[in-house]
Order: structure tokens, then sequence, then C-alpha cells
């Protein structure tokens, strides 16, 4: 049984064994009160029945495995059910691969994946963060959208942009977007001029009626965020976001088209502050492929926006790719905008209207216009055949732009996958439902050619990993390996230029091998069969070369250098 398939049906089982032993414990409006500490642990399910604040100085802890559902129909003659994170308090949802945070319906029965489908969605509201970072909006601050305006807990907005409203990673948003009136919904995640300082990683939205994550202003980075089968963006950023994402994945479902990929809005006015440019690595955004939803685009930049995209592969876009409107158009020309590193394929048309200074700013910035970056396989049903990994061979895998910013990884691909992992697998909906396979073959020959300079590389331990030849990881790269990791050298390199296969790391590159008592990092030759201790023996040597690791520390030689 494969890895996939056997953590699938743990998932699973595990779900059905918590629901049997969990109490439900109701959390009502009034419940979280200001400047008070809350913990809500696996043991029992928190069931929000309205609209519920945790107010100004309220820290709410989340323990991993923790189910929150939301009442469809309150009893608090609220319109629907949500948690609120108002500006000042905290939370700290911090799940793990193997036992996300999941927030759902009250309806959706957890020990099956039959009773609730990617159809079904408005069951209840969703999860909205509000902070004091800074808004586009005159004044500085903004009520959130998705609630009575009258309601004075929803004010968003402020000057701090380091201001820190916890952290949300492994989380999971099901089944939401409750449709309070028309053009009235409620997203997945909500996050109104959230800080820097909170921490948002590997997060997903499933089966939302209106947006999946929607971001108004402020500064928060967000990490590893898929949203699948949405009723409108996947994504949406307004008010002049000023941060960044990093590894972002999108899939419309085909029948409701969705809307599109991501929306991007600036502060609507083109003389209003702050001006911001959002940035945008490294996303596999997935269209509806219905001809009949040919109003759904991959990007819509309006409104005084301004962004960037990198290394991001688009594909199945019933209509355009690339949509920019008004004042954005002036911001796009100047270079503010740009696209870097893009892949673009099967699509209605590239640019909305075949603007030219959209085609001029793809055009001029290394993008592969037609270039299939053959993803394993695509599906929206649950049938195992979704693998948004690139294939072995896809150009995706090489002639990524490089980045520069500050906590961004310079990985070497584009997309939000490498050809190894994917990292929504174990711990979301689309894994719990059956949506994933394994439909790529995975490249686990590692040259010289591979690790390139300022490059960020992880070899996991889901695979055997080979080194052909010398191979240097060059000055700024970093080589991360996980727990568990082989790593077995080939004894005759396929290059006639290296007499043996050896890791060097070099000046001004990092290793981070850190191994575990139980789950030992290895390196060893493709000849010694590590299920067995009698094929090789103390006696067999020099069947690969070594790890070199190379620093900038004093040495007592002349010039204060030497070569190895």
């Amino acid at each position: 049984m494969n890895k996939f398939l056997r953590s699938l049906i743990l998932m699973v089982l595990g779900f059905g064994q918590i629901a049997m032993a969990q109490s439900v414990i109701t959390i009502k409006d009034g419940d979280l009160q200001a400047n008070q500490t809350y913990n809500w642990t696996s043991n029992n399910v928190y069931l929000l029945d309205g609209f519920v604040y945790l107010e100004t100085g309220g820290k709410l802890i989340i323990e991993p495995g923790t189910v929150i559902k939301g009442k469809t129909v309150p009893t608090t003659g609220d319109l629907s059910s949500s948690l609120i994170i108002t500006r000042g308090a905290q939370i700290f949802a911090e799940g793990t691969a193997t036992r996300p945070i999941i927030f759902t319906g009250e309806l959706d029965d957890l020990s099956t994946t039959t009773d609730i489908l990617a159809s079904d969605n408005q069951l209840w509201g969703g999860l909205i963060i509000l902070g004091s970072a800074p808004i586009g909006e005159d004044g500085g601050t903004d009520v959130i959208e998705g609630i009575p305006s009258s309601e004075p807990r929803i004010v968003y907005g402020g000057t701090n942009a380091n201001d820190n409203s916890g952290i949300l990673r492994y989380v999971s948003v099901r089944h939401g977007g409750s449709v309070l009136g028309a053009d009235n919904e409620i997203n997945g995640i909500t996050l109104g001029g959230v800080g820097r300082g909170t921490t948002i990683d590997y997060v997903e939205v499933f089966a939302n009626k209106d947006d999946g994550i929607e971001v108004f202003g402020g500064t928060v980075n967000i990490t590893h965020a898929l949203v699948s089968f949405v009723g409108d963006d996947s994504f949406d950023f307004d008010e002049s976001w000023d941060g960044y994402v990093q590894f972002l994945f999108s899939i419309q479902d085909g029948i409701t088209n969705g809307d599109n990929a991501i929306e991007y809005d600036g502060s609507e006015e083109a003389n209003r502050q702050p001006k911001t440019v959002g940035r945008i690595y490294n996303g596999t955004f997935i269209g509806s492929g219905s001809v009949a939803g040919t109003d759904s685009d991959g990007l819509r930049l309006r409104l005084d926006g301004a962004a960037q995209f990198w290394n991001c592969i688009w594909t199945q876009i019933p209509g355009a790719v690339f949509r920019v409107e008004d004042t954005s158009r002036d911001r796009l020309r100047t270079g503010e905008s740009a696209f870097r590193g893009n892949i673009a394929v099967q699509y209605g048309t590239l640019a909305f209207g075949n603007d030219p200074i959209i085609l001029s700013a793809w055009i001029n910035n290394d993008n592969g216009v037609v270039t299939n970056p053959q993803l394993g396989s695509i599906s929206r049903i649950p049938d195992g055949n979704l693998d948004p990994r690139p294939q072995a061979a896809s150009a995706a895998l090489t002639g990524a732009a490089v980045p520069s910013e500050a906590g961004v990884q310079a990985v070497p691909y584009r997309g939000a996958f490498s050809n190894v992992e994917n990292w929504a697998t174990g711990w979301s909906a689309l894994a719990q439902y059956g949506y994933f396979g394994n439909k790529v073959t995975i490249d686990k020959v590692i040259n010289d050619a591979r690790i390139q300079a300022g490059q960020a590389w992880v070899l996991n331990n889901e695979v055997e990993w080979i080194l052909d030849g010398l191979v240097y990881v060059e000055a700024g790269a970093s080589l991360t390996i996980e727990p568990g990791t082989v790593i077995k050298a080939k004894n005759v390199p396929t290059s006639s230029a290296d007499i043996s296969s050896s890791l060097i790391i070099a000046r001004g590159a990092k290793i981070f091998a850190e191994g575990t008592r139980t789950q030992p990092i290895i390196f060893t030759s493709e000849l010694d069969d590590l299920s067995t201790t009698t094929d090789l023996t103390a006696n067999d040597r020099r069947l690969w070369g070594g790890v070199i690791v190379l620093g900038a520390a004093p040495v007592g030689e002349d010039g204060g250098t030497d070569v190895y």
C-alpha cells in the first residue's frame, strides 16, 4: 500500500474515532471575552452558534486535531455562524500535517466523505481575522464585509505593519460562505488589516460559496495555501495589501465555474495612499476548463492595484489569463506590476482584449506562453486522479526567476509544487475526499546541474535519492534534508568527467541535514541494500566519494584560503 493511500485511510478512520468520543460545546457571542485566554482541545467539538467574537486582548489557543463547526441556522438571530478575531485579539490555531484543525458546518460528518460533497456550501459562515495594519482606505480603517455594518467590533486597519493576530497552521476551512443578501456572502478565510507579525502557513478553503481567501489591506504574508471548488474568486486581494504569498494552489469545479483565480484590487482611487505592490510567488492556478465559463479569468487586476507574479502556472482558464483594467494598466506599463517566469497553457486568450500593455509585460520577462507544464493529472472529481505536481521532464522544473525578497524561498521550479512533494496531501479536504493521487514519475537523480546558486532545495524521505557525479551546492543555495532520508551515490558516474560521486557544499552555501535518533539521514553507495546487513561489510570501501562542506572561516594558509 503506498504512503498516500495509507495516510488517507488512517486520516478517515481517525476522524471517525474522534467523532464518537467527542463532546459538543456550543459557543455563542459573549463566551470569548476581552483579555482572557481560552483553550479549545481535540476531545471536544466546538459548535459556533451565530457570530462569535473573540474580543480585544483575548487569546484563543486551538489544539491540533480540533474540530470547530458552525450552525447553519443559529439560535441567536444572526444570519450565520462565524468566528471573528477582532483587532487586538489573537488566535493560535496550530495543527499538524497529521492532525489538522478543521472548521466546517454542523452537518458535516467527518467520519465519512459521502454525506457532504464539494457542491455543498453555505453550511455556515467562515473564519474572519481583523488586525491593525495599514489599509488603502481614507482614515485608515474600514468595516469588514459579510457582517452587518452596525456592529462596532468589525473595524479593521491601523498603523502597525507588524501587528500580530496569531498563527494559522494546518487549518482547513470547509463548506462555508453563508449568503446574507444579494452579493453579500462570507469568505472562507477573511483577513482584514492583518499584519506581518501574523503567521499563516498551510491553510485550505474547500467548497465555499464566496471567495476562498480574501485579504483586505494589511501586510500579512501567506505560504502554502490551497483553495478548491469555490463559487467566486479563489484568492482576492483588496485595499492595497502589501505582502507576499508563496505556494498557492487553486482549482475550479467546471460546473459553477467560479470566477477568477486571483482578483486583485488596489485602493480604488489613483491618489489614495498607501500605494503598494503585492508579490505572488509559485502559484498553480487551474481554471474551470469549461467553455461556458468565458467570464472566468486567471488574474483580474484593477482599481489602481499593482502586483508582481513570479513563477506561476496558469492552465485551463476559459477566459483571459490576464485582465488588467483602469489605472492598473498604467502601473503595469511603468513596471510596478510584472510577470516573471510564468507559464500559461490552455486558455481562452492570454490578454483580455489582446491588450498590448499586458502582452509586452509578458514577452519581456522570460515567460513561457505556450509551454505545457505537464502537470501529473487534472481531475475535478474524487477519483484519485488530481496530481498538480509537474512530471519529471516538465519545463516547469527549470527556468524559474530568482526572487530576492527576504523570507521567500528561491526554489528551482515554477508553480506551487516540485516534482517530488505534494504538500497538500495528508491534511487537506482534497486529500481526505480522495481527489489526490500519485500520477508523476519522480526524478530522483541529482547531478551537478540541478542545484544552482541562490536556490532552495529540499530532499524528502519519500524518495531514495541518487548522487550522480560531483554535485555542488553552489554559493547562496541551501539544501535541506528531512529526517529519515537516504542519499545513495553512483559508483560509476554517468559523466566521464567525474571519477566519483560526492556532495560538495560550496562556500556561501548551506546544508541542513537534521536527522533524529530514530530517523537518521544516511549517505551511502548505490550498491548498499539497506534492507539487509549481509550484502556489504566493513571491508567494502571506495564505493563513492563523500560529503564535503566548505566554509569561509580562517585557515592556516598564506592568503587565508586553500582548495580541497
